[in-house]
């Protein structure tokens, strides 16, 4: 699967990606009302999708860093979501119990506060075939609150009766839903339907994976501590701090998919990842952004959580000296290529992206990449490339001749 290209439905925070456009942060702060003008205390807002401020990139809008941010309103209805990218545009999603959700577009945090979310009452939906009703608890069987719950796939009857499963927000009523205090919550789908894959994730627990029939009885969904990983990075014995560790499950069919973690290295190169769901095969590899420009980089690390409680030490993971890609977008046409176009990297086995600033003269590079295969895709404004899928390339010394040809689009600027 190509990690830029929205082919199922995941959420924002499904698949986690790093930028290499700039370091500053910006906080992002709103408020949100009902339709009377009144605060609305205990909604979630969620950033839903990003896209850059400046030229045109391909990737998929729910897959940036950012996306699955989300923060709880106070009393007065005001929200604040702190370290969001200076270099992005955002969408918000707003949800509330009781309420339709609610979309903010266009938001730049560099700019103040977004614009007002007005929160309007949800319909009831009366055909209880497209409803899962639920209430997640924790171990102990006790309700938890402000639990996200999201679709990530439904399965309904086609018109010849066949069972069908669909991953994607097409005929989504509700994308998420948040659990209120007694730790129910309500997600519906736009038509009948027999049952759907539902994602649960709350704080300090695992995330977990649900597969639910629709009706109108409320299923009672446990989620749990999950386990920890742990190991450290290190460079000819060396800690290697202040870099990023991201870890992602082997599996990758629609429906089963968790969310990228990630976690920072201590002083001592040590990292710990809390609440990993058990029973999985996971990769574990230190981010290629967060250690470029040291030009070093290491393999991913396959280990396995097979239960609750359970700490798993991958030990030391050597990091060894990377490599550097470079290459040229050429036109077709002969034409320049405009500013601000990029090209996207990503790796074969992992959600472990990289974005490079095409040149004026069409050259990009990247840097501190492992021995490994990667995917290139060029996103140039009015043109394409190949079968608008990405390109291989086997990355095992440094590479310094890649050429990406894009073709115009016809009736496009």
């Amino acid at each position: 699967m190509k990690s830029w290209m929205p082919i199922f439905a995941l959420s924002c925070w499904t698949i986690a990606a790093g930028t290499s456009f700039g370091d500053e942060r910006s906080t992002l702060t709103g408020k949100v009302l009902d339709a009377n003008g009144k605060p609305v205390e205990h909604a979630t807002v969620f950033v839903h999708e990003a896209r850059v401020k400046k030229g045109y990139s391909i990737y998929c809008p729910t897959c940036w860093v950012d996306c699955g941010k989300h923060a709880a309103t106070d009393e007065t209805g005001s929200y604040i979501i702190p370290r969001l990218s200076s270099d992005l545009l955002f969408t918000l999603l707003v949800v509330r119990d009781g309420y339709a959700p609610t979309y903010v577009e266009k938001v730049d945090p560099s700019l103040g506060p977004a614009e007002t979310a007005v929160l309007k009452s949800r319909p009831t939906v009366e055909n209880v075939s497209q409803l899962v009703r639920g209430r997640v608890v924790d171990g102990h069987g006790d309700p938890v609150r402000d639990a996200v719950v999201e679709q990530q796939g439904v399965t309904y009857r086609g018109e010849g009766g066949g069972l069908r499963t669909q991953f994607g927000g097409r005929d989504e009523y509700d994308s998420i839903a948040v659990t209120n205090e007694k730790g129910e919550f309500e997600i519906a789908y736009g038509k009948p339907a027999v049952r759907m894959i539902l994602q649960v994730r709350a704080r300090a627990m695992a995330p977990k994976l649900f597969t639910e029939p629709t009706g109108a009885d409320r299923k009672t969904m446990t989620v749990t501590d999950g386990t920890t990983i742990r190991g450290r990075l290190v460079r000819d014995g060396k800690p290697i701090t202040n870099a990023e560790v991201g870890l992602t499950t082997s599996r990758r069919r629609a429906g089963t998919v968790y969310s990228e973690f990630l976690v920072g290295t201590r002083e001592d190169g040590t990292f710990a990842i809390t609440n990993v769901p058990a029973g999985r095969i996971w990769y574990v590899y230190p981010k290629m952004e967060s250690v470029a420009d040291r030009n070093i980089g290491a393999d991913l690390i396959a280990c396995e959580t097979k239960g609750d409680g359970q700490v798993v030490d991958v030990g030391d993971i050597e990091l060894l000296p990377a490599h550097t890609l470079r290459g040229k977008v050429v036109l077709s046409d002969g034409k320049p290529v405009p500013p601000d176009m990029h090209v996207t990297l990503s790796i074969d086995r992992a959600w472990d992206t990289q974005f490079a600033v095409i040149g004026p003269d069409g050259s990009f590079q990247f840097r501190g990449l492992p021995k490994g295969v990667y995917e290139l895709l060029p996103g140039v404004k009015g043109y394409r490339f190949g079968d608008g899928f990405g390109t291989d390339v086997l990355v095992d010394r440094d590479v310094h001749d890649v050429t990406l040809t894009m073709e115009p689009v016809t009736g496009r600027p």
